[in-house]
């Protein structure tokens, strides 16, 4: 997923930039609006110009014509793996009902001083969590102990907040930046610890029991988190794959 603190707006002075700003300055679609986009799109082609399709929520941009710079971090992966210590051109060229249509090439070299070679994670959690009885926490994710007198508030919950009949407590993803989970958690003789895998040092696990803390957790996902967690690797295309 790009991030809009890590684009850069498209200067790029060539030809492809003023058949973009040709587009841009026309506000209605007409035969040559839809003319200049073909434009476009060809010299793209011509330019040697990568063809992908995906959503907005990961390449920014959802208008024909709307363009961005972007250096391409040394660690990326998925569709723009490819241009790796590159800066690249991202151009929407198609809209449609699922996501849109882009383009990306090489316009030069990242400069030394932008090149990122290794993903540096930031967690960041809602500060209700502070208001909370935490039973689990690491640099990523946080258990907390539900207080039935607050409403804890979530955009993926179809009415606006996490329903907590049946359950006790809620696992958070800094990375996300919010709620991922309900789960109701067996206090007596279970340790932070024996979620960590059996596996790993320092881990009070047994296979069994973490199987069954890990089904426990993804139960409390939602649908479209249980549905993506289910899917095999072959059939999520690589977007899908970067999610899950």
């Amino acid at each position: 997923m790009i991030k809009f603190s890590t684009v850069l707006p498209d200067d790029f002075d060539d030809e492809i930039l003023q058949i973009i700003k040709f587009i841009n300055a026309r506000n209605r679609w007409d035969k040559q609006k839809r003319s200049l986009r073909k434009e476009l799109i060809d010299l793209l082609e011509a330019s040697g110009y990568l063809k992908f399709t995906g959503q907005v929520d990961r390449y920014l941009i959802s208008r024909v014509g709307e363009s961005y710079l972007y250096d391409v971090p040394l660690y990326k992966r998925g569709v723009l793996s490819g241009f790796k210590g590159k800066r690249i051109r991202v151009v929407c060229t198609a809209s449609g009902r699922y996501g849109r249509g882009y383009m990306a090439g090489v316009v030069m070299e990242t400069p030394r001083d932008r090149i990122v070679t290794k993903l540096v994670q930031k967690y960041s959690f809602p500060d209700y969590v502070n208001n909370h009885e935490i039973v689990y926490k690491s640099p990523r994710f946080v258990v907390f102990l539900i207080d039935r007198k607050i409403s804890i508030l979530s955009d993926d919950a179809s009415c606006g907040y996490i329903k907590i009949v049946g359950w006790n407590s809620i696992l958070l993803d800094g990375k996300a930046g919010g709620p991922i989970a309900t789960l109701y958690l067996i206090a007596d003789g279970l340790l932070w610890t024996d979620f960590i895998a059996p596996t790993s040092e320092g881990s009070t696990s047994t296979p069994e029991l973490h199987k069954a803390l890990k089904d426990a957790i993804v139960a409390g996902f939602d649908a479209k988190r249980r549905t993506l967690y289910a899917s095999k690797g072959k059939v999520l295309n690589k977007d899908s794959k970067e999610a899950k």
